[in-house]
């Protein structure tokens, strides 16, 4: 069960940022770590729980979210920075499974998010969209759907909870479904 309360994470980082006005509400999760358990409909499609953590990087103008699920068989980078030109929050994921992908977020006024992503790298899924918020009892949920050439499928749906325990290590499987 994830502890109550979230740790800094094992990486140095800075928690200060001169740019943390322009990720808002994504600037609060700087130096958390998290422990999301799926769904149970993912549940029983043998989805692993996943951890999640976030830090500054490139002297604070670049957020990373560093994530593997707890059976250490995946994971991912997601590096997220302000466009100048257009003002969103572009981001590129880059995966464990030799897959990547780039998308934008739009932040909402209610402290959610919405993100579309392109996916390079897989057969079977050409987009995911996603939507995300806090909950009133400090837990993180965020859902998706994939978009492959015959239409939307459901994706996956997570709720975060801070966690102190450290992130599983990651032995990538390479194969990709």
């Amino acid at each position: 069960m994830p502890d109550a309360e979230p740790v800094s994470t094992s990486v140095p980082i800075s928690e200060e940022s001169a740019f943390a006005a322009d990720f808002g509400m994504l600037a609060d999760l700087v130096g958390t770590r998290w422990y999301g358990e799926p769904s149970q409909a993912d549940a029983e499609h043998g989805q692993p729980a996943d951890y999640s953590e976030w830090n500054w990087d490139l002297g604070g103008s670049v957020l990373v979210n560093r994530h593997v699920l707890a059976d250490g068989s995946y994971g991912g980078l997601t590096y997220v920075q302000k466009n100048q030109n257009s003002g969103t929050l572009d981001y590129v994921y880059i995966t464990s499974a030799g897959f990547r992908t780039s998308g934008s977020f739009t932040l909402n006024e209610d402290n959610s998010w919405t993100a579309y992503e392109e996916v390079t790298g897989l057969s079977d899924i050409i987009g995911v969209r996603s939507t995300g918020h806090m909950t009133e009892d400090g837990a993180l949920v965020s859902e998706s759907e994939f978009e492959t050439r015959d239409g939307w499928v459901p994706g996956h749906t997570f709720r975060y909870e801070p966690t102190s325990k450290p992130m599983p290590k990651l032995v990538p499987s390479l194969e990709i479904e």
